[in-house]
């Protein structure tokens, strides 16, 4: 054997050796033991004082959960500075709190006669006008409450940090912690501080660090004009939520540009391997929004639901890492033994990602897979993704956000309980799947009597399905022959 062939075969040898000892070298590891923030949603503005107020079928497409439909959580709104324009966001916000959505409010200015210059327009909050503008806001939030909508929130100032020609209010930090530490307690709703344009972090450092300020508002928020999201430790370590409120990718091309539309995708995962609560695009209708001006869902759109229809308030992010590979992000989510991963792939080319989860309680048995590419939006596969031994892999489209969701369907509540339901069923809204964990619509049901024929309503054809409760706290078997 000649001094090379024998160099060859202790090479190869090693090789061989190095493969065997890390067969999984390219899997991405799902800590499902590692919780890290709850997730409040996902959402969008609507301004009825500056465009077109969404249509009744917009708001469906928009906050609806059901196909062709985007399941936004979140809706902001404007708290108007004159009173009698307040009426103008009740429509929307009574049909997105109908479907399941919070709302929160921003005002773009205090009332011209509380600044110093007496102009909706710049200048700055009168120190004599700060109890007259907390309670301003609190009326808008009794409004609201007095209409059938109670707000999730209400914020002190959006992007107080910069000069604009428009509707605006200029805010120092030392403004907003005085006003924070003296009047926002009144504020009947959580408060949010303070929507700086471009994340500035110093614009609420104070209000963290001082202990009455702190103590009056729960949620820090930031637009992302000109910077990336980054984490915020002090926030975090004040028990506060971060939001980020406003931002758009682009407003100068269509949202049906492919493979454009992913950079929302990218944002959102930036956000939230960022630690951030919510994501919440700018205006939901528009050319470049998630809802074109025809009233069609763009690819933004469906990008966007990638995350909010499945990804529900209340889950929590999980570990894994955010780019397991080239050109992959990948993110992940629980709640109540249900799992969601999201992978975006920006290659050119497909790819295949492979995963393991790690410190789960109960065992997935499989995923359903829904795809967006240049040719598919929010399409879900006929073949499921199956796990063995806790690992799997799934094929990624070319330049594709993907979503991988697991429903834990354990715990159900056997078929014969609906016989004998009467004693125990409470009537209300319920959500309808089917065995595999799709949903297949909502009934609003009256008595356990009327439950089956509600459900057979909507199934697409016979068999059991699974009803469960908004809540989540009744979970029962249905079956239904279609005839």
């Amino acid at each position: 054997m000649t001094i090379q062939k024998m160099t060859l075969k202790i090479a190869l040898g090693m090789t061989a050796v190095l493969l065997l000892a890390c067969p999984s070298a390219s899997q991405a590891v799902i800590d499902l033991g590692s919780a890290q923030q709850t997730i409040t949603g996902f959402g969008g503005m609507n301004f009825p004082r500056w465009i077109d107020d969404l249509t009744a079928d917009q708001a469906e497409k928009a906050f609806g959960t059901g196909a062709g439909q985007i399941g936004l959580s979140l809706l902001r709104i404007s708290a108007a500075p004159v009173q009698t324009d307040w009426a103008k966001e009740l429509p929307t916000a009574k049909r997105a709190k109908a479907l399941g959505a919070s709302v929160f409010a921003t005002p773009w200015s205090p009332p011209a006669s509380m600044k110093n210059n007496n102009s909706l327009v710049d200048g700055q909050l009168k120190t004599e006008s700060y109890a007259a503008y907390a309670k301003h806001l609190s009326d808008f939030v009794s409004y609201m409450k007095t209409n059938d909508v109670e707000l999730y929130a209400i914020s002190v100032q959006n992007e107080p940090d910069i000069t604009v020609d428009y509707e605006s209010c200029r805010w120092s930090a030392t403004q907003i912690r005085d006003f924070l530490k003296n009047n926002a307690s009144v504020i009947p709703t959580k408060v949010i501080a303070a929507e700086s344009f471009h994340m500035d972090k110093s614009l609420t450092d104070a209000s963290l660090n001082d202990a009455g300020a702190a103590a009056n508002f729960e949620i820090v928020a930031e637009h992302l004009y000109g910077v990336s999201p980054s984490s915020y430790p002090l926030a975090k370590s004040k028990g506060k939520e971060l939001w980020m409120t406003e931002h758009y990718t682009t407003s100068d091309r269509s949202a049906n540009l492919w493979p454009d539309a992913i950079e929302v995708g990218k944002e959102i995962h930036n956000c939230l391997v960022n630690n951030f609560n919510a994501y919440v695009w700018w205006y939901i209708r528009r050319s470049y929004g998630l809802i074109t001006e025809d009233g069609a869902v763009s690819k933004r759109g469906w990008v966007m639901a990638h995350f909010s229809k499945f990804v529900r308030p209340g889950f929590v992010r999980v570990d894994v890492p955010s780019t397991p590979a080239a050109g992959i992000m990948a993110s992940a989510y629980k709640k109540d033994g249900d799992l969601v991963v999201v992978v975006i792939n920006t290659n050119t080319a497909s790819k295949t990602q492979a995963f393991k989860l790690s410190n789960g309680s109960l065992p997935v048995p499989s995923f359903r897979k829904y795809t967006t590419s240049s040719s598919k939006s929010l399409a879900e596969d006929p073949s499921t993704v199956d796990v063995a031994n806790s690992a799997f892999s799934v094929t990624l489209d070319a330049q594709s956000v993907t979503t991988l969701v697991y429903k834990d369907l354990s715990g159900i509540e056997p078929r014969k309980s609906i016989g004998d339901a009467s004693t125990r069923f409470v009537s209300g809204e319920y959500e309808v799947f089917d065995l595999s964990g799709a949903r297949i619509g909502g009934v609003v049901v009256g008595s356990a009597e009327l439950l089956r024929s509600e459900v057979g309503k909507i199934a697409p054809k016979s068999g059991l399905y699974v009803v469960k409760s908004k809540n989540g706290e009744r979970r029962i078997r249905v079956g239904v022959q279609i005839r």
